[in-house]
């Protein structure tokens, strides 16, 4: 049974996730999306943080310079990975560049491995990017061919949806994409995927 958190930010809500216990738990930590320097940058040093806050064991997994051996060997020793945010189009390169993509959808979906995505890393698990993430971001990384991301979920997360801007955003992305399916999360909100239950939960930020 395949099993995801798809936060906005805030993580709190990984226990339930993990039968009502994280501690323990062995995770792959992916900074990648965050550009260079990712583990300098606030937002990733605080999912880290989330995490250890939690118990849980955090090596980090730079997809930006893995190839596809040491991603099988990072894989191989983990309960689960977890994508912080940050471009979710670098992201996606990355993930397909290293052969993260290829290798990691066969555990996630057989309930191997837990995926665990705030922001950029939550919008990555769904359908498509396209619809929903920032085009300027796209424009960084001309290498990428298709949108497409990585499918786990039949929907896109828009985060962040606390925010005026990024409400206002939302809005018209829902609204010139009728067909597609959207979970708009503010911060401390996240989707929780087990097998075919979806549900929309409260997920604190850990401080």
């Amino acid at each position: 049974m395949k099993r995801l958190l798809l936060a906005s930010y805030g993580v709190g809500a990984l226990p339930e996730l993990a039968h009502g216990k994280a501690g323990g738990l062995r995770f792959a930590f992916i900074p990648t999306a965050a550009g260079p320097d990712a583990e300098a940058k606030e937002w990733v040093q605080s999912d880290r943080r989330q995490l250890e806050i939690l118990g849980c064991e955090v090596s980090t997994l730079e997809l930006a310079h893995a190839e596809a051996d040491e991603v099988a060997a990072a894989l191989r020793g983990v309960d689960g990975v977890f994508l912080a945010g940050g471009n979710s189009y670098l992201l996606l390169w990355h993930a397909r560049r290293s052969g993260f993509a290829g290798l990691v959808s066969p555990l996630v979906e057989a309930g191997d491995l837990l995926y665990v995505g705030t922001s950029a890393g939550a919008m990555v698990a769904g359908p498509d990017l396209a619809p929903a993430a920032n085009l300027d971001n796209r424009n960084e990384v001309p290498e990428l061919e298709s949108s497409v991301a990585l499918g786990f979920v039949p929907f896109t997360v828009l985060p962040h949806d606390q925010e005026p801007e990024a409400r206002e955003l939302h809005d018209e992305i829902v609204a010139a994409n009728p067909a597609v399916r959207f979970v708009r999360l503010a911060d401390g909100r996240a989707v929780l995927v087990r097998g075919d239950a979806v549900d929309v939960v409260d997920s604190p930020v850990l401080a």
